[in-house]
């Protein structure tokens, strides 16, 4: 089963330190998993990485939504694409 990472990006200092630890915490419990903060930064508008991001979602079977998701526009657009897709959503606690 492989799952994809959602959580606020933009203006979070420290969010490749909380994506990998999620990272690890899925494969731990056997998961594949795509974690978008580890793409390169490409300089590109949120627009092309969100449309990259999204097309990596749909080859995922999960979606887990890290705290503070909700702050960030990107995760609350992943979220819902997962709902209306019947993709299965686990919320970080």
């Amino acid at each position: 089963m492989k799952v994809y990472i959602s959580g606020k990006i933009t203006g979070d200092a420290d969010y490749k330190k909380k994506f990998a630890n999620a990272e690890e915490m899925a494969r731990a419990v056997g998961f594949e998993v795509f974690n978008p903060a580890k793409v390169p930064d490409e300089g590109k508008p949120w627009e092309w990485y969100m449309k990259r991001d999204i097309k990596e979602l749909m080859d995922c079977d999960a979606i887990l939504l890290l705290k503070g998701w909700k702050e960030s526009r990107g995760a609350r657009l992943e979220a819902y694409i997962a709902s209306q897709l019947k993709i299965k959503i686990y919320e970080e606690k």
